[in-house]
């Protein structure tokens, strides 16, 4: 095909080069090169011949003609009497300034065909990875569509079975390994693990109660179980040089550790994808870990635990502090003391339309009949508490007086009926002084409340 378009090109050269002379001819024997007339006709066909051709062919029009020309003057052609330096000089640089438009038109043309070929090669490249993107995506959407459930909906049917005492007794992890499995492989990418129960000498069975997969054999010194055993933390291990995860032995170990670091069960993760290495993922997995260890407390002592609220509210507000050190997030914790039936009721049909999933209310009503609200809001900062208590109307612009609290952000309302006392928890936070704190402020108001900051704290003297 190129020797064909090579051979096309140069015939039309030669032949626009020699009609010329022949059209002359034609026109007027006498001078058919018009080298007697006011205008050199002649140029025209090197012009044509670079201009469609480029340099080269231009060049070899010009130069043919100029050869015609030379070989008249020489030979005595009739027309040709005298040599013409002049148009012959023209002919030539005209031909060059032409066939260098050309060129450099060429030139332009291929570097912008270049250029579109590199940018058609990036689109072709950018369109695979948006069908693939998109493809992904709608298969996320279609996998989270077909998920039932939330993570807070599954850790409530958790902390449903696990409350059910009767069901269990003996093993607080005894029927409840599937499901704690099933939340880590759902909403933690893992792959393969097994849950171990742990003494309260935190001495671990060998045997898992439970296990998602095939998980590999569990060696007594595995160096990741005994780091998790002995911090109480979750604990990974490090990846290889080259970035891969090694084939054996545990990856990641997650106690289920509750507020008071007692560690009823181990999760030991055998098999889960690269990407999940991360700071974030561990700090998800080691609250996670804390949430359940929480809940198999509860239920190990759910027959001699289930009606202390002091000790429940305690235990929430140690486990938020925790996940406050872990996120390197806020909270706040609220308290409102109601002196009458009136607003009672309204007031609380607010909060639990504001209220969140992770948010917790607890309700306490003395032996005057008055009631206290707890509320904690985990993942919440100053400016969220005031906008939700604006939303509840009761807002700092609307107190009728600013009560002296314990962290002076106590405010009243309705003639002293509603009493609000924040306190905003950052990871310097101490739950002893917030308990302190709140015993104090509903003492102030005559409500005889006694949350102790230690493990056998109660709340006494409610109906």
């Amino acid at each position: 095909m190129m020797t064909k378009t090579l051979k096309n090109k140069w015939t039309e050269s030669i032949a626009i080069s020699l009609s010329v002379p022949v059209i002359g001819y034609a026109i007027d024997s006498s001078d058919p090169f018009f080298i007697n007339y006011r205008f050199p006709w002649l140029i025209l066909a090197p012009v044509l011949a670079g201009l469609r051709y480029g340099f080269v062919c231009g060049l070899t029009s010009a130069a043919l003609l100029v050869s015609l020309v030379t070989s008249g003057f020489y030979l005595g052609w009739p027309g040709v009497s005298f040599f013409p330096e002049e148009m012959i000089i023209g002919l030539l640089v005209l031909t060059l300034i032409s066939t260098e438009f050309r060129e450099s038109s060429t030139r332009q043309i291929k570097l912008l065909d270049h250029e579109y070929n590199h940018l058609k090669v990036r689109m072709d490249k950018f369109s695979r990875s948006y069908q693939l993107i998109k493809d992904s995506h709608y298969r996320l959407e279609q996998h989270l569509a077909s998920q039932a459930k939330s993570l807070r909906l599954s850790l409530d049917d958790l902390k449903k079975k696990v409350l059910t005492w009767e069901n269990h007794k003996g093993e607080p992890l005894a029927g409840i390994g599937d499901s704690i499995l099933k939340i880590l492989g759902s909403y933690a990418n893992v792959q393969m693990a097994g849950i171990y129960a742990v003494n309260e000498h935190r001495k671990m069975n060998p045997h898992p109660i439970a296990s998602l997969g095939q998980p590999r054999t569990l060696l007594p010194s595995d160096p990741v179980v005994a780091e998790a055993l002995k911090t109480g933390h979750v604990a990974s291990i490090e990846m290889e040089k080259n970035g891969a995860l090694p084939a054996v032995g545990a990856l990641v170990a997650i106690p289920l550790v509750d507020v008071y670091e007692r560690i009823w069960g181990v999760i030991v993760v055998n098999e889960m994808p690269l990407f999940a290495f991360q700071e974030n993922t561990m700090d998800f997995l080691a609250v996670l870990g804390g949430k359940m260890g929480d809940l198999v407390k509860r239920r190990a002592e759910a027959h001699c635990d289930e009606n202390d609220v002091g000790k429940i509210f305690e235990s929430r507000l140690r486990r938020i502090t925790d996940e406050i050190r872990y996120l390197k997030t806020s909270a706040v914790a609220i308290a409102t003391v109601i002196s009458s039936d009136e607003p009672q009721s309204e007031l609380l049909a607010k909060f639990q339309a504001e209220l969140r999933g992770v948010d917790e209310i607890l309700i306490i009503n003395d032996s005057w009949n008055r009631h206290v609200f707890l509320l904690l809001l985990p993942y919440t900062d100053e400016h969220g508490a005031n906008e939700f208590l604006n939303r509840v109307g009761l807002s700092k612009s609307s107190a009728e007086v600013a009560l002296d609290g314990p962290n002076g952000m106590a405010f009243g309302f309705r003639g002293g009926d509603i009493k609000v006392c924040t306190w905003v928890l950052d990871n310097k936070t101490s739950y002893e002084k917030v308990l302190l704190g709140m015993d104090r402020f509903c003492k102030n108001e005559f409500i005889h409340i006694s949350i102790m900051a230690n493990p056998n704290a109660s709340i006494s003297n409610f109906a």
